[in-house]
Order: structure tokens, then sequence, then C-alpha cells
């Protein structure tokens, strides 16, 4: 699979021209995930765990409030722990979060930390559905990840570090279709449905 992290000039010529062959691209800023995002059509959710604290077993599943109809499922050995907006596994366990539909794009601001929810520096192994990885050294609890698929939607995201830490996520960030976009395509369905008459 491919893979390329993008300047700013490079992802927005990208985004106008549209993608020539299916890959993944990786971004490390936020704010260009989601230009991307808005130039191909497209509206990012965030989760942002505020409303999560202690301990919560595994499977622990969640909704994106501003996309109706998308959940996210995150599974860990051992469990799961949230504490200040963090959510980190209760063990030094890789941690997967699933989405029950799937999505364009998937991001947030993912690091390790320690017992104690301080953040330590590591390295980041980040997998995706379609088996596409990337390795980063992380350091901050504010450094952006973000995944755009030109092809497959994205089904799940696996974060695990090499330390000995607790992978933690501070947000959640998917892509989805924009909601107008989501209805027309319903609209679509019902003449479709209603010519088969």
């Amino acid at each position: 699979m491919l893979h390329r992290t993008l300047p700013v000039a490079a992802a927005s010529a990208l985004a106008l021209s549209g993608a020539a062959s299916a890959g993944i691209i990786s971004f490390n800023d936020a704010s260009l995930f989601a230009l991307f995002a808005t130039e191909n059509g497209k509206v990012v959710a965030t989760e942002e765990f505020s409303s999560y604290s202690g301990f919560y077993s595994s499977p622990l599943t969640g909704n994106f409030a501003s996309a109706p109809g998308f959940t996210w499922t995150a599974t860990a050995t051992g469990g799961l722990f949230a504490d200040g907006g963090f959510m980190s596994t209760n063990e030094p366990t890789a941690v997967t979060f699933s989405f029950n539909q799937g999505v364009q794009g998937v991001g947030g601001r993912f690091f390790a930390t320690d017992f104690a929810f301080a953040v330590q520096p590591t390295f980041l192994n980040i997998t995706l559905s379609d088996g596409s990885g990337f390795i980063g050294s992380i350091n901050s609890a504010t450094a952006f990840t973000g995944f755009y698929s030109t092809g497959a939607l994205i089904t799940s995201i696996t974060i695990s570090v090499d330390s000995g830490e607790f992978p933690t996520a501070d947000t959640l960030s998917i892509v989805v279709p924009a909601p107008g976009a989501v209805a027309l395509l319903g609209a679509a369905g019902l003449v479709g449905r209603r010519r088969r008459r």
C-alpha cells in the first residue's frame, strides 16, 4: 500500500486534482487533515473522550456526536482506563478502535503514557485495517497522526508502543461523507427503489 506524508501545498493540489491511484495518505497536522477531508467533500467527526472516567472492561463502545450513525469500539487486553480526556489501555498492551461503518480517514492525538498518565517519549506503531502501518517517534500529547484512504474504507486502527508504556488517545477523529451527501445518497436509493416497482 502506498504511504505518503504530504506538505501543505502538495496535499492541497492532490485534494483538488483527485488521487491518481488508491493509497493511504498520512498527516501530522490536524488542520491539514480536516482541510483535505473538506476538499474531498467529507467532514471530520471527533471523539474527545471527555465524558469517560475510570476503568472500563473491553470492549467499550461510544459514538461520534457530530456523525450520527457512526460508532467506535475500543478493545484492549485487560480493559481500558480514562482520565482527564485521555483514553488508554489498563495494561501496557495494544488498543484497537474499530468502526461500525468504514470511514475514509482516521486520526487523532496518539501517544504513550505511564501509570500516572504522564506522557512518555516512545515509538508509536499504528496499523490500519488493510495492514498499512506507521511507526513514528512521539513525545507529546498534542502530536497528531492521521490517515486518509484514497481507496478502500478504513474499518479499524490499532495503536501500540514498544516501550512497555500505555498507548493513549486524547482525540479520535474520523472522515465521513458530509451530511448532505448522505441525504442525497438516501434519496437516490429511494428513487431507485421506486423505479423498480
